[in-house]
């Protein structure tokens, strides 16, 4: 039979078994640790760590849904901050291409969010289950075009034509130097109108699940826009410490953000991302798109799990 530990915001958080005190400590200990191991992959990737915090809480927790989404959220702003610093200061991060793209993004994040606290409000389940299944199979195409594509876009040779809005934010003739290759890698963004409408899509898809968009984000900056792969990874860490914010703040407007929770959370994803951070632009390439792939192929697998018992009828 499971104990209970009393939230503040009315709300409850399972932490089972007779000892509650003890039982805490345990699950805070557990907690640090899984969002190290988060905090560590996440800044490799370039995913914001919620992508897997999530589906992990939601499988292996009677934790509630939108304190697991709230927090998700704030672990994912968390390490992007800290790892933003890092990769801007290296250069690996495009700035011209987040500021491009951090409007698109953090506006339909809010809204996604919105629209997340609503469905769950209204259609249930089902309406839940649907947009994950969906979520799903477009992440397996992503994968994919990863396995099918991966080594011409780890440093894409685009020969597509530099468009007017990639030459106003000044994406025709970026740089950055590649610590495992050691030399100067010089790139071009292009298909831009593309990627903003992607990001206005990704951001829905961010708010209204609470996963973070790293995942999705990567690979708009690498197939569509042809950001070399760790750039793309670089960047999105730093667009997803600014869109996710936006997010965060509509369920921490509902009273879904519990702080007994969320501190050994950001505390593990903080020591994870600084060690990932030092990690990352050592690493081979190859190396980062794997792990990339493997987030991905995670986190789908997880998101059919969740949907098709619903949809199938075999869960209430």
């Amino acid at each position: 039979m499971l104990n209970t530990y009393p939230l503040l915001v009315g709300t409850t958080l399972y932490i089972g078994a007779s000892n509650a005190q003890w039982d805490f400590v345990v699950f805070c200990i557990t907690m640090l640790v899984i969002c190290i191991i988060i905090g560590f992959l996440a800044a490799l990737a370039g995913v914001g760590g919620a992508v897997l915090f999530t589906p992990i809480m939601m499988a292996f927790t009677a934790i509630n849904t939108d304190v697991i989404r709230t927090t998700g959220l704030a672990i994912a702003t968390v390490g992007s901050l800290i790892a933003s610093r890092q990769y801007l200061s290296k250069g690996l991060a495009n700035f011209n291409a987040i500021i491009l793209t951090a409007v698109p993004y953090t506006v339909s994040s809010i809204l996604g969010a919105v629209l997340g606290l609503e469905i769950t409000r209204s259609f249930g389940n089902v309406g839940v289950a649907s947009i994950r299944l969906g979520l799903a199979a477009l992440m397996l195409f992503i994968v994919g075009l990863f396995l099918w594509r991966g080594r011409q876009v780890d440093i894409p040779n685009s020969v597509n034509k530099v468009d007017r809005i990639a030459r106003i934010f000044q994406l025709e003739n970026a740089r950055y130097y590649e610590e495992s290759l050691r030399t100067v890698v010089t790139y071009k963004a292009v298909n831009t109108v593309w990627g903003l409408l992607c990001f206005i899509g990704v951001g829905l898809v961010s708010g209204m699940f609470g996963v973070g968009a790293g995942w999705a984000i990567v690979p708009v900056y690498n197939l569509v826009m042809y950001l070399p792969l760790k750039v793309a990874a670089a960047t999105s860490k730093v667009l997803i410490a600014i869109g996710d914010t936006g997010a965060l703040w509509v369920y921490i407007n509902s009273g879904a953000l519990v702080f007994p929770f969320l501190a050994p959370c950001v505390i593990g994803m903080v020591l994870g991302t600084e060690l990932g951070v030092r990690v990352m632009p050592k690493a081979k390439i190859p190396i980062i798109r794997w792990v990339i792939i493997a987030v991905m192929l995670i986190t789908s697998v997880r998101l059919f799990q969740q949907a098709i018992p619903i949809l199938m009828g075999w869960s209430p």
